[in-house]
């Protein structure tokens, strides 16, 4: 054991130091774990394709919606994969939808501990992995089963490889992390690709040896990528259209479309689709992740100080040689940063506050590093100066956040502000008496942790479903994240909430489709867009056809070819809520195939749901 801890942190670790990581393992581990099942299916987007990968190997491979293999979800399947193979072994239930992430979790806290413990001491590892704890997105995101938690891993896995990297210049670790950010790539695409100007150019920069080699260890990490990322996709374009599912999300029935349009260029500069409706809009521009609530509140509580205390650590060790490890770690970290907020904050596409999970490990490596550089120079004013200013930064972030968070929220926020003044002024004065310096760090710690630690609290504390969950304050749910109606905004909130999260399986319409008589339809039923037919499958456990994918606004199936399979006996009911308030204004290909369907079939109202029993054809149609 002390081998692979010492091949992992650089030095063998003492008992001490090893009880104190067994202790913030079981803190992950409790944290993540804790009250798991309370979430449900989490996203039944996800949660639908992942029983049916786990029902059929072909949907496994695409990442189908259905084990029918009508259409795929609007992402690279690697994600998907994860939670098919759990489902396979454990059966369907929240705990083998959501433990994979929960399991990535306390892997990244890992990952980011022994990633700064490498080149630094074990007390500074220790305040990375604590950061990272209370990351809200990251106490959400880790229990979710969005593709988030395995791409927020793999970027973790792929800084630890490039600093063994940057240690000794092998190149098993530059194949290594091709191969990593590869499988990110299958994970979210384009998403997994911003970190690679912050790898390459800092390896470029504080790298092994000469820059000619070293650039050719990158151009050789590219084509591990290549071949890493690019072997699915190959196999995916060269099946036949007719022997696979249709490409969900794209116009042309084409997983390039969906890389280049839903997840790619698209989603940047504003022109793909699948939005969610009625989710708060942040424009673009260079506050957005720490202006508004709705994205801050989820992993900018330390963002600006971090930026800070970087500028600081950097000055300090500004006359160390150029591949100095220490500074290499400050590097990485401060460039993977830097590249994912510039990308956040000017994409006109669809933006999720839970994104900035991907930034959460990062800053809490800098936190932990830079600690460790400027404490030594705290007998200088001008950096205890710098600290006192970001710890002022720190308290007039949480006060900006928790003053609007909940009803408790103003009382909470002149809290962390009362803190942080003192803080700032103990940090400010030299304290020579150990006691007074201890009191110091208590009320920095105070500052800095006392409002991510509420907002994560409360996203462990409160059940979350939908397609966009969001850690907050109890009290101040949204629609898009919280299944209890009570906790609603005013207004359209069924509307939203249907297209947001899906309405319920209605128990009666369940009960009636599990006693029909239809062994021979390839689906037991099909209902426009993925959100709601996702809750049927997930409580069938049989195929439901989801008709023009994720909101309805995919081309597949065409009328003519929906048509068909009702001819072929292929699907057996059409299921659409009576109130029609399901799918949003994209949905003009689900709404031709339920027109169709209602101008064609016969009608029984069961509930709240209008059910077509497509062999019953209405007289002259």
């Amino acid at each position: 054991m002390a081998t692979n801890v010492q091949a992992l942190g650089g030095t063998p670790l003492k008992r001490a130091d090893a009880v104190g990581l067994a202790a913030l393992v079981t803190a992950a581990a409790v944290m993540y774990f804790w009250r798991l099942d309370s979430n449900g299916w989490g996203n039944g987007y996800y949660a639908a394709a992942a029983q049916a990968g786990a029902a059929d190997w072909q949907a496994f491979f695409f990442g189908s919606s259905d084990s029918g293999n009508s259409i795929t979800v609007d992402k690279l399947p690697a994600s998907i994969w994860l939670s098919s193979l759990s489902v396979r072994l454990f059966g369907l239930t929240s705990w083998s939808l959501l433990g994979p992430q929960a399991l990535l979790g306390v892997g990244t806290v890992v990952l980011t501990y022994f990633t700064v413990r490498r080149h630094f001491r074990h007390s500074s590892a220790m305040i990375a992995g604590t950061v990272l704890l209370l990351s809200p997105a990251a106490a959400m995101m880790f229990r979710y089963n969005n593709p988030d938690a395995l791409l927020t891993f793999l970027l973790t896995l792929a800084m630890y490889l490039m600093m063994r990297a940057s240690e000794d210049g092998r190149w098993r670790w530059i194949l290594g992390t091709g191969a990593v950010i590869g499988a990110a790539f299958l994970t979210k695409s384009a998403q997994a690709l911003l970190l690679l100007p912050a790898l390459a150019g800092v390896y470029m920069y504080s790298g092994p040896g000469r820059a000619g080699p070293r650039f050719l260890q990158l151009v050789t990490g590219l084509a591990a990528i290549a071949a890493t990322a690019g072997w699915w996709l190959v196999i995916a374009e060269a099946t036949r259209p007719d022997a696979r599912p249709y490409a969900g999300g794209s116009f042309s029935n084409s997983f390039v479309e969906v890389l280049l349009r839903q997840n790619g260029l698209g989603r940047i500069l504003g022109a793909a689709g699948g939005g969610t409706p009625g989710q708060e809009a942040a424009p673009p521009g260079p506050f957005r992740l720490i202006q508004f609530s709705s994205f801050g509140s989820q992993g900018a509580w330390l963002l600006p100080a971090a930026g800070l205390l970087l500028v600081a650590a950097l000055i300090l060790l500004r006359r160390q040689p150029r591949a100095d490890l220490r500074r290499a770690t400050l590097l990485f970290s401060g460039a993977w940063i830097l590249s994912y907020c510039a990308i956040f904050s000017f994409m006109g596409g669809v933006i999720h506050p839970y994104y900035l999970i991907a930034i959460a490990p990062p800053i809490a490596m800098l936190i932990g590093a830079t600690w460790e550089v400027l404490r030594p120079a705290q007998r200088w004013l001008p950096y205890r100066l710098v600290l006192a200013s970001a710890v002022l930064m720190c308290g007039v972030v949480a006060f900006g956040y928790l003053s609007n968070s909940s009803p408790l929220g103003p009382v909470l926020a002149l809290v962390v502000l009362a803190f942080c003044l003192v803080g700032c002024e103990l940090a400010v004065f030299r304290l020579r008496n150990r006691g007074a310096r201890r009191l110091s760090l208590v009320f920095l710690a105070a500052t800095c942790g006392l409002g991510p630690l509420l907002f994560s609290a409360s996203a462990i504390a409160s059940a979350h479903t939908g397609v966009s969950p969001a850690a907050s304050m109890l009290g101040s749910h949204t629609v898009l994240d919280s299944p209890d109606p009570s906790l609603w905004p005013d207004g359209n909130s069924q509307g939203i909430r249907g297209s947001a999260l899906g309405h319920p399986a209605d128990a009666q319409v369940v009960a009636f489709l599990r006693q029909a008589d239809n062994p021979a339809s390839r689906w037991a039923a099909a209902s426009p867009g993925a959100l709601n037919a996702a809750q049927y499958q997930l409580s069938l456990e049989l195929p439901v056809m989801p008709v023009g994918g994720f909101n309805g606004g995919t081309p597949y199936p065409s009328v003519s070819q929906f048509s068909n399979y009702v001819e072929s006996g292929d699907i057996r009911y059409y299921l659409v809520r009576h109130d029609a308030q399901d799918i949003d204004a994209e949905a003009e290909f689900a709404d031709e195939v339920t027109d169709w369907v209602r101008a064609h079939f016969a009608c029984v109202r069961i509930g709240d749901m209008d059910v077509f029993d497509l062999r019953q054809r209405l007289p002259n149609s």
